[in-house]
């Protein structure tokens, strides 16, 4: 009967620690401007996908469409 509650209360234990993980760290300056960038790109290649776009619009949007699709 003692096994059976001591193998209940690691089981809680390690149960609770696994709901709850650790919260994510802040992000570093250079990943909020790096996130930024990549956030003003995808808008302004989102929003000007229909409409006349300049040769460095449509350049920069190649680019980006290449690197997130890998």
């Amino acid at each position: 009967m003692i096994d059976r509650i001591i193998f209940s209360a690691v089981l809680s234990v390690t149960g609770y620690n696994g709901l709850f993980p650790d919260p994510p760290k802040p992000l570093t300056s250079w990943q909020l401007q790096v996130q930024a960038k990549e956030k003003s790109i995808s808008a302004v290649c989102q929003r000007t996908k229909g409409q006349k776009q300049s040769k460095t619009v449509r350049e920069m949007c190649r680019r980006w469409e290449k690197q997130r699709n890998g």
